[in-house]
């Protein structure tokens, strides 16, 4: 009866560790991503973009959250793979879906992100399927920026690009 119950208890564990848990998760389009900083503060990077969305898709697995692998690159400047001693899976697919769809596209980075990633999880191991949309953008050029001291008390407004910024008091 004992040699029984511990087959079945084994049997149960063997079945609850290689069944593993699915989530879906996507993006309500609030996420944005903003356009990558420039290295040096005295200088801004120009962007053009295109009206159309772009598509792209990451997989990547990781085993006890460390290790990661599948997917050919991964995005730098997407502010999603940030560094941390467990870095997010679905950090990584986002990140690596955006990759594939910038090569994709010839795009430099992608603006009005959604995201739909899928989760498989078997406890030490995981699978992140991510699906991204957004509108590509390519860096058109880079502008010096003149710093512009305010009087005191007084606001800078834009009104649109291209025009000079009037003073309010």
């Amino acid at each position: 009866m004992k040699k029984l119950m511990m087959m079945a208890l084994f049997a149960g564990v063997v079945a609850f560790v290689a069944t593993g848990c699915t989530t879906i998760t996507t993006s309500d389009g609030a996420e944005r991503m903003d356009l990558p900083e420039s290295v040096s503060t005295d200088y801004r990077a120009n962007f053009e973009h295109k009206n159309v969305r772009v598509k792209g898709s990451g997989n990547v697995n990781v085993l006890f959250g460390i290790f990661a692998w599948g997917s050919e690159g991964f995005a730098e400047n997407s502010d999603l793979s940030y560094f941390s001693f467990f870095p997010s899976p679905a950090n990584y697919a986002k990140s690596s879906a955006v990759y594939n769809a910038c090569q994709t596209n010839g795009a430099d980075t992608l603006l009005g992100t959604r995201y739909k990633v899928t989760t498989t999880d078997y406890f030490v191991f995981k699978q992140v399927k991510c699906e991204v949309e957004g509108f590509p953008a390519v860096m058109t050029s880079i502008e010096k920026m003149v710093p512009y001291v305010l009087p005191e008390g007084a606001k800078l407004i834009y009104l649109e690009p291209g025009v000079k910024p009037t003073m309010i008091k």
